[in-house]
């Protein structure tokens, strides 16, 4: 048996406030994104190896104002891109590129840490600490939460802002 995390795609509302500061969030996602890339570049043309994940860590810890699990989400999903492209050209895909592209926006994630849920689908989501200063969360309410444990919420951009609730209902996938 295997546990099966499930994700429902989400319109949400929001203050008008509160929307300009998610579409900041990704904007901000995307100016992590593009920095693991420079410095990923710069680590390698100094030292001729990969910038492993703690550095990465450390480079990006405090600077930017979101959730410090947001930060770590981003460069995950580079390091996740980049071991992907390697292993696809070990295997002869030499077309597959590693990740090189500058983003002006990129999907923001908040782990489990990152988020509260209230009720009547009202969800806090933090924005950390920045500065010493705890900074005040983005409220979002949805029509309907998911039932069960949720896992993560990213927001994405799907012909407009919409939230991916990651979920765990219970239930599992029986094996074959």
């Amino acid at each position: 048996m295997f546990e099966i995390i499930r994700a429902l795609k989400t319109k949400f509302y929001t203050s008008k406030n509160n929307l300009n500061r998610l579409f900041t969030c990704n904007r901000i996602s995307a100016q992590v994104y593009n920095d693991c890339l420079n410095l990923a570049k710069t680590h390698f043309l100094q030292t001729g190896n990969w910038i492993d994940r703690s550095a990465l860590h450390l480079a990006t810890k405090g600077e930017y104002p979101i959730h410090s699990q947001s930060i770590q989400a981003v460069f995950e999903k580079y390091i996740n891109a980049r071991d992907n492209a390697q292993k696809a050209r070990t295997l002869g895909y030499t077309q597959v590129r590693y990740p090189y592209r500058e983003k002006k926006n990129f999907n923001t994630k908040w782990k489990k840490d990152g988020f509260r849920i209230g009720e009547n689908g009202k969800i806090e989501l933090s924005l950390g600490i920045f500065h010493g200063k705890r900074q005040k969360p983005i409220v979002v309410r949805v029509k309907e939460l998911p039932p069960g444990q949720i896992k993560e919420i990213e927001l994405i951009y799907d012909r407009g802002l919409k939230l991916a609730i990651a979920y765990d209902d219970g239930k599992y996938a029986k094996e074959k």
